[in-house]
Parts: C-alpha cells; sequence; structure tokens
C-alpha cells in the first residue's frame, strides 16, 4: 500500500503546486491591472486639467464673440492675458549692451578659475563720407522745369 500512498501524495503535492502556481500568476494579474488602472486613470486627470483649461478659453472667447455683438473679430478673440503680458528683466536691459553676462556666483561650492578673456578689438574707423551729392538725373521725357502748365486760357464755364 505504500507505492498507493506515495502516488496519492505526489499527485496531492502536484496539485497544490498547480494551485499555488495558479494563485501566483492570478496575483500578478490582479497587481498588473491595478497598475494599468492607476496609470490610466492619471492620464486621464492630466487629459481632464487641459481638457478644462480648454473648455474655459472656449467659454471665454465665446463671451468675448456674444459682448462684440456676435462678431468675432481678431481684437475680441485676441489671447488677452499675452496684451497684458510685460517683460522685466536683467535680459531685456543687457541684450544690446554689448557686455558678456556673468554666471551667477554658486555659494558654497568652489568656482574652477575663468580662461583667459581675450581683449576687445578695436572699432574698425569710420569711412570718410563722400564727396556733394549728385544733383538727381532727370528722366527722359522730363518736363522743363520753366515749363509750368498755364490754365489762364482755358474757359471753365463750358
Amino acid at each position: 500500500m505504500s507505492s498507493a500512498e506515495d502516488r496519492y501524495r505526489a499527485a496531492i503535492s502536484t496539485m497544490e503546486a498547480a494551485a499555488r502556481e495558479q494563485d501566483e500568476q492570478r496575483g500578478l494579474r490582479e497587481r498588473h491591472v491595478a497598475e494599468a488602472t492607476a496609470e490610466a486613470r492619471e492620464g486621464l486627470k492630466r487629459e481632464m486639467g487641459a481638457a478644462q483649461k480648454y473648455a474655459e478659453h472656449m467659454d471665454e472667447l465665446n463671451k468675448r464673440k456674444q459682448s462684440a455683438g456676435g462678431w468675432a473679430t481678431e481684437k475680441t478673440l485676441a489671447d488677452k492675458s499675452r496684451e497684458s503680458l510685460m517683460e522685466f528683466g536683467v535680459q531685456d536691459e543687457e541684450a544690446d549692451t554689448g557686455y558678456t553676462a556673468y554666471p551667477t556666483p554658486s555659494y558654497g561650492t568652489p568656482v574652477p578659475a575663468p580662461a583667459a578673456v581675450a581683449p576687445r578689438p578695436e572699432p574698425a574707423p569710420e569711412p570718410p563720407a563722400p564727396a556733394a551729392p549728385e544733383p538727381p538725373r532727370r528722366g527722359r521725357h522730363a518736363r522743363q522745369p520753366d515749363d509750368e502748365d498755364d490754365f489762364s486760357s482755358t474757359s471753365w464755364l463750358v
């Protein structure tokens, strides 16, 4: 009887191993489903935020159109937030000064020594001013300067 019991125990252990494997696979599938659901939920939240902004923008454009008497002109559809935007900053002031922008010092960390800076080249001398300009040339069929239209002999009552 021992061989029958051994076969029975082997079959039971095989079935238990198969049941454990199925449970592990089910757990893995459920975990993947949960991860995919969470990822999809986050993606939809991001898309919902963008869709909400778009809807608000379209509502604002519609309100402007209605306040303009139903006319969708360039002025009514212009982005008002860009009109009132004023830019301040160092970039605007130093844009065309010709000075190099030095990096902001980082306190607490050593800054490597700067490389040798080449001297600025001297500006090129301006070319001499041209001589007196030539008088303008007249066209081939131009009227003589002393020739004026004389309308004194014309009868304006006809």
